[in-house]
């Protein structure tokens, strides 16, 4: 076989290959074979059939095709290996040659990974991103705590503004009742507008006992009726008043275990540090590696980025799947278009592959290796990312096959580890913050028993649920409620289509 190879652009290239006849030949019995097993002639056993039987049968232009097909693969891989090119797409081949007489001749042009020299990983001076907690962040932390306990009491007057009101609801569109939309007995808190602006306005002065009728529009994500006219008919069943408790020493025991406010009010701070640190570490990952990535100049495989679009699009249609939606109604959902999410997703897929390409590049220089400890740390990180088992996960990577792709993961978060830790970083929490916090262990500290969460929920992170007690009606969501994502992210999960994809679209992106 004689190889050659022409560049055409950056990232593209024309390989030319010619194979001798006597390999040529060998395509063409092997393909005599086959075709052979599939033909029954008398006097001849199966597969024994001679070949110019098979030719007058078939014709020479079949057994040419047939060994042709079957060889050509062969042919194109070894040409591959030979110039050392890594191709991102399937190729366009032109055959010019195939016959026992001359031998094989055929180009494929294909586009190929580019040689990247990476820049210089060190010296990106960057500031570390806002994360102080101040006495105003704390309050309102306190405050929602507070909402948690509040106590609702029902009482003998008009509903104001922040009450809580029992209510049904019946909402009509040109005549036609909503069974969708009918709710009994649920609990409404006047100021959030949860079903629609109007209804907040129309219930303050009501009482229990009451009911009324407005007109408004129904949201636009509404399913089958989306920002359609509408009546909305309520009765208001019941009023209810919210009490919350006294920031005092009782309130935090009850809420926290704590014996007084002040000891509650540092465990609020230490944990809304903890998250602002953390979110500023992540963000300041993704600063770095944008501004390492400013740095190079690299031309990108145009079949790189239309699979990468293409992937993001399919878990989008498999998102709106799970959710039993059309991927426009999704869409609209979330308050953007088709249109739109295929430019953002053109842009965010040119970003990643850029990036990836980068990173591969300075790993390579870098020489930096995968030892066990970081493929099962990989694969825990998955996990809990996908709330699946890890031997789950495992499981998944091994049948697809995606060992490699994960293997490539690993090596890009490791040169991202080596870009931020040469950076110049101002403004970053001390040592001794970071211990105080929980983020780093302290090297003096003695070996003690890990110390309890507080009771209650302090923690910054968690969600809020609405007041109320065991026993009060079920609260009242509104119309345009969707259980879905705030956005379609780039591709970074296990989904239920046993998929495993890249764990780095959220620091490159």
């Amino acid at each position: 076989m004689k190889t050659s190879v022409e560049s055409l652009d950056p990232v593209q290239v024309k390989l030319t290959v010619e194979v001798e006849p006597k390999r040529v030949k060998q395509a063409f019995d092997r393909a005599a074979r086959e075709l052979a097993k599939q033909v029954n002639l008398p006097g001849f056993r199966p597969g024994k059939v001679p070949r110019r039987l098979l030719e007058q049968r078939f014709g020479a232009e079949v057994l040419a095709q047939t060994a042709m097909e079957s060889s050509l693969t062969d042919y194109y891989v070894e040409a591959l290996q030979r110039e050392q090119l890594d191709p991102v797409a399937p190729p366009e081949v032109d055959v010019d040659t195939f016959d026992e007489a001359t031998g094989c001749t055929f180009t494929a042009t294909v586009q190929v990974r580019p040689t990247i020299e990476p820049p210089d990983h060190t010296g990106i001076e960057i500031a570390f991103p806002e994360w102080d907690v101040t006495d105003e962040d704390v309050d309102e932390q306190l405050g929602t705590l507070r909402e948690r306990f509040a106590e609702v009491d029902e009482v003998e007057r008009e509903a104001r503004d922040g009450d809580m009101i029992t209510l049904d609801l019946r909402v009509e569109v040109g005549g036609e009742e909503l069974e969708s939309a009918r709710v009994e007995d649920a609990l409404y808190e006047i100021g959030t507008a949860g079903v629609t602006p109007l209804l907040d306005e129309e219930a303050i002065g009501k009482q229990a006992g009451d009911s009324f009728s407005y007109a408004d529009r129904l949201p636009d994500g509404y399913p089958d009726h989306g920002g359609e006219e509408a009546t909305f008919h309520v009765t208001v069943k019941d009023v209810r008043a919210k009490t919350l408790p006294d920031l005092d020493d009782d309130f935090a025991t009850t809420a926290s275990g704590f014996d007084t406010i002040d000891e509650m009010r540092r465990d609020v701070r230490r944990s809304l540090l903890a998250r602002n640190v953390q979110q500023a570490q992540h963000e300041l990952r993704g600063r770095i590696v944008e501004a390492y990535v400013a740095r190079a100049e690299v031309p990108v495989p145009p079949a790189m980025v239309e699979s990468d679009k293409d992937q993001r699009l399919h878990q989008l249609e498999h998102q709106a799947e799970q959710f039993g939606m059309d991927v426009d109604a999704l869409l609209e959902a979330q308050d953007t278009t088709r249109e739109r999410f295929e430019n953002e997703a053109l842009e965010h897929a040119q970003d990643t592959v850029k990036s990836g390409l980068v990173l591969d590049a300075l790993a390579e220089k870098l020489e930096l290796s995968i030892d066990p400890m970081d493929l099962e740390q990989e694969i825990v990180r998955h996990a809990q990312a996908n709330q699946m088992p890890p031997q789950e996960v495992a499981r998944l990577i091994q049948e697809q096959g995606s060992l490699p792709a994960l293997f490539g993961d690993i090596r890009r978060r490791k040169a991202i580890d080596a870009i931020v830790a040469a950076a110049r970083i101002d403004g970053e929490p001390s040592e001794e913050v970071l211990i105080e916090i929980g983020l780093r262990e302290d090297p003096n500290a003695p070996a003690v028993a890990e110390s309890s969460e507080v009771a209650g929920g302090t923690d910054a992170s968690e969600s809020v649920p609405s007041p109320g007690s065991d026993d009060a009606p079920d609260s009242v969501d509104s119309p345009d409620s969707v259980d879905s994502p705030d956005s379609v992210d780039s591709p970074d999960s296990v989904d239920s289509s046993d998929s495993v994809d890249s764990p780095d679209g959220d620091e490159r992106d």
